[in-house]
């Protein structure tokens, strides 16, 4: 990754984190890899996800606890003759904010690990509340029926991508054109791509 748009502040990270709704796991075992997405929660420096108890991710995670996660904060694309002048197709690209996280997948087994979080991913996810707390015993079954998976990281990567290392002619082609487009989206890339030069 080129350092220009490595991001490596833990509080910014974990903005992205907590923001997205879901991420995407990798699991591979037997030269054979599989991706999923899912819903997710940051707790402290480890991510938590549910599921079955069984099922295809499960089974390889027996066999194989070395995972990738990684989430997508997806901003403007930016089309080829936002930054060139030359008819090509190469400057076309796509702004985002993405994490990448390396670690070893740990099935949870006690009760207050598993509603801790369930109770964060729904403060996550239903903040309003409207709920009974997962101390509650009415969850019992579901909690003992339900599989809740920790990563604990090994490596975690960040990388922003709003044109940090365009030189200021076609940066400034990108903002005009984001501007004149004037979607909520490009509103917002516009000013990401000001803070970040």
């Amino acid at each position: 990754m080129k350092k220009v748009f490595q991001i490596t502040d833990k509080h910014i990270i974990n903005e992205v984190l907590d923001k997205a709704e879901y991420g995407t796991l990798a699991v591979s075992n037997e030269n054979t890899p599989y991706a999923v997405p899912l819903n997710f929660v940051r707790i402290e420096e480890n991510i938590y996800f549910h599921g079955a108890l069984k099922n295809k991710k499960m089974k390889m995670l027996e066999k194989n606890p070395y995972v990738s996660f990684s989430v997508v904060e997806s901003y403007s694309i930016i089309a080829s003759f936002f930054s060139s002048r030359d008819g090509l197709a190469c400057p076309a690209t796509h702004f985002f904010k993405s994490v990448s996280i390396d670690g070893v997948a740990k099935v949870v087994s006690n009760r207050e690990e598993k509603a801790m979080m369930f109770e964060a991913m729904m403060q996550k996810l239903q903040p309003e509340g409207g709920y009974k707390p997962f101390s509650d015993d009415a969850y019992n079954k579901a909690l003992k029926a339900t599989a809740v998976v920790k990563i604990v990281p090994s490596n975690i990567s960040c990388k922003f991508k709003f044109g940090q290392h365009l030189d200021e002619e076609r940066f400034g082609m990108i903002l005009e054109h984001l501007k004149e487009r004037n979607s909520d989206i490009d509103n917002e890339t516009i000013e990401l791509m000001k803070n970040l030069k």
